[in-house]
């Protein structure tokens, strides 16, 4: 009988090891890699020849065509500053500078089914005398620069950053995004 059952616990041991670990690759594995900006995780090789597999993976699997590493760098927050997980039903304040830029949006996505429910522009905010931005990311309207959560479960943020060469150079790693913090639940 153990010679039946141990190839047979083996053979499905070793399938299941194989295929929760290309799971994990594609849906968490690229995060391994990311750039980290404070709250911000991104790719800004994305675009380029010198991207790794565990993006290009998940690209495949999403159907998705990046931007070039000149025309954008796109970052994703899935948590706010104190590590807690992004809710709709909670009001965050999203401030500071961004890195040069063209253009810039901020997209407040479903993670469950990926669809987009509020978009931001930076042609539409209205800015601080020192350049700099807040921006109010919350279920109810507010003056001001505000963005609409919808009162989503699960949520994550994307901002994208349209003709950048912030990230083109020697350095980069240094450069600060936005922070954002949880103002009240």
């Amino acid at each position: 009988m153990k010679q039946i059952f141990y190839p047979f616990l083996l053979v499905i041991t070793a399938l299941g090891v194989g295929f929760g670990l290309s799971y994990y690759s594609l849906e968490e594995g690229r995060e391994l890699t990311a750039t980290h900006y404070g709250v911000w995780s991104g790719w800004p090789e994305l675009g380029t020849a010198q991207i790794d597999p565990y993006a290009r993976a998940h690209l495949a699997r999403e159907g998705m065509l990046p931007l070039g590493k000149g025309e954008g760098v796109r970052f994703s927050a899935r948590k706010d500053a104190t590590g807690a997980r992004l809710t709709g039903e909670c009001s965050y304040v999203l401030s500071g500078d961004m890195p040069n830029h063209t253009l810039w949006t901020v997209q407040v996505r479903d993670l469950s089914t990926h669809q987009v429910f509020g978009h931001v522009e930076s042609s539409q905010m209205q800015f601080e005398a020192d350049g700099s931005l807040q921006l109010s990311i919350t279920p109810n309207a507010q003056p001001g620069n505000w963005v609409n959560t919808d009162g989503l479960d699960r949520l994550e943020l994307l901002l994208t950053l349209y003709d950048t060469n912030a990230f083109t150079t020697l350095g980069s790693e240094e450069i600060a995004l936005p922070q954002l913090r949880l103002e009240a639940c």
